[in-house]
């Protein structure tokens, strides 16, 4: 009984808060049509700071989702350790771009590929759970394809990872702007 309670909390609390991912999903999109509209060249030294800057507010917005559940709850760790790689891996970026440019190809393709991990972890977790929970799990796929993709084309150099990134922020907003839209729905009808 105990359980269920805590699951139900955790969905209210996500519907109730549907606008954080809804902003998430908003944020990535339009981050991903900004690198699509610049030359392959310009993107590289925004691509650095737009990733740093992302990948801390990113975490800071999984890190409110997990904490927002003031009752312990096992799948919130997986949204958590999200938050922490997100932001390490964000200010690690943004205080080193010299060192970022160098291995920007590497630090993009291992923050997707754990970002797309914990999201599949936690979305499978929580699959009963929440409605059109499929979005969040493919978000998540398409973040674990996106870190294999870089890290294994490496040779494709930065306009590779430009163009990659910006489709993948495209794609990952969007779903996560569908995501926040039917919590938002489900508030409504509840």
């Amino acid at each position: 009984m105990k359980h269920r309670f805590l699951e139900v909390y955790m969905l209210e609390t996500l519907v109730h808060n549907w606008w954080v991912i809804s902003l998430r999903g908003l944020v990535a999109l339009a981050l991903g049509v900004a690198m699509l509209l610049m030359p392959p060249q310009a993107a590289t030294g925004f691509l650095i700071m737009v990733i740093g800057s992302y990948a801390i507010v990113d975490g800071f917005f999984a890190l409110s989702i997990a904490l927002v559940n003031r009752p312990p709850h096992k799948d919130r760790l997986w949204l958590i350790l999200e938050g922490i790689i997100g932001i390490v891996a964000g200010l690690a970026i943004c205080l080193a771009p010299m060192v970022a440019a160098f291995i920007l190809i590497y630090a993009v393709a291992l923050w997707a590929f754990l970002t797309g991990i914990f999201e599949v972890i936690w979305s499978i977790a929580q699959w009963k759970h929440l409605p059109d929970n499929w979005m969040m799990f493919l978000g998540g796929l398409f973040s674990c394809l996106l870190g294999v993709l870089i890290f294994y084309n490496e040779s494709f150099g930065t306009a590779f990872v430009v163009v990659v990134t910006a489709v993948y922020l495209i794609l990952f907003g969007i779903l996560l702007l569908a995501m926040g839209f039917v919590l938002r729905n489900t508030l409504k009808v509840g």
